[in-house]
């Protein structure tokens, strides 16, 4: 195992749609020839946006690593790209495995430089609903609840889970297959475990409007920051920037999100972050 210099750095929600962002993404760059870089999903919702973007980050960085978000995985309306669900999903691996860069379906690199050696496992898990609106128990109710208070995902319109005959159990097939892969790992393997979605609740209870927790995640990935010996586990989605702990494990929320939003933080930001140090 040769060491590297450099870090190992995350970013998640570009949303390149928006001209402000897309001068945001320009500006990235590595600090040093061996930096990696993380990308948590939400690059973009038109397939030649994502590929542009990736093309891009890999052609200034020593390695990118992918995971997808809900917005790649859209069948927009202004997408040339017509391809739903799982079809769509195997398109953009094929696309990212074209431009050098590494997604969850690949072997999982290990980061042998500062912090590690860990081994960096991007996920691709979606969610089933299990975060449900709070005095709800069940999904058809908690639904109901997000639809009366007008706080609805454009999911519910644009991301398609064929063929599978719901996002849930597109949801629970993907946790299968992956954590049987994780399953394999060797029981020393330190991890950086990244997904689009947190693989806990508890991140999504600052939101404003609670309704919409039901689109960000599954609970039933809220022990694999232990199970997989996580040293951290990198996520976006909420576009609310922060690190908090569980279980002594470090969680980072690593959005740049919309300009409406990282305009009320003041400044332009700086959205990459080092995971490990």
């Amino acid at each position: 195992m040769v060491a590297m210099n450099g870090s190992l750095f995350a970013v998640s929600d570009l949303h390149v749609s928006y001209e402000e962002n897309r001068a945001i993404v320009e500006s990235l760059r590595p600090e040093s020839p061996d930096d990696w870089l993380i990308v948590a999903g939400d690059v973009g919702e038109l397939f030649s946006d994502i590929e542009r973007t990736l093309r891009l980050l890999r052609e200034r960085f020593a390695t990118v690593v992918w995971a997808p978000g809900n917005h790649e995985l859209w069948t927009h309306p202004r997408d040339p790209v017509t391809l739903r669900g799982a079809h769509r999903y195997d398109a953009l691996v094929r696309m990212c495995r074209d431009n050098g860069v590494l997604t969850p379906e690949d072997e999982y690199p290990v980061w042998t430089g500062v912090g590690g050696p860990v081994t960096v496992v991007p996920l691709f898990l979606l969610y089933d609903y299990s975060f449900r609106a709070p005095g709800t128990t069940t999904k058809e109710e908690s639904l109901r609840k997000a639809y009366a208070a007008g706080v609805v995902c454009t999911d519910e319109a644009l991301l398609h889970p064929d063929p599978f005959p719901s996002r849930e159990q597109w949801c629970w097939a993907r946790l299968a297959e992956t954590r049987e892969r994780l399953d394999q790992l060797r029981p020393e393997t330190s991890t950086v475990l990244v997904s689009h979605w947190p693989l806990r609740r508890e991140p999504t209870d600052v939101m404003w409007h609670p309704e919409f927790a039901q689109w960000c995640g599954t609970d039933r990935t809220a022990d694999w920051h232990l199970r997989y010996r996580a040293r951290v586990a990198v996520y976006g989605h909420l576009h609310i920037p922060r690190s908090t702990e569980y279980d002594e494990v470090r969680f980072e929320e690593v959005s740049l999100g919309y300009p409406r939003e990282w305009r009320r933080r003041g400044g332009t930001p700086s959205p990459m972050r080092k995971v490990l140090t």
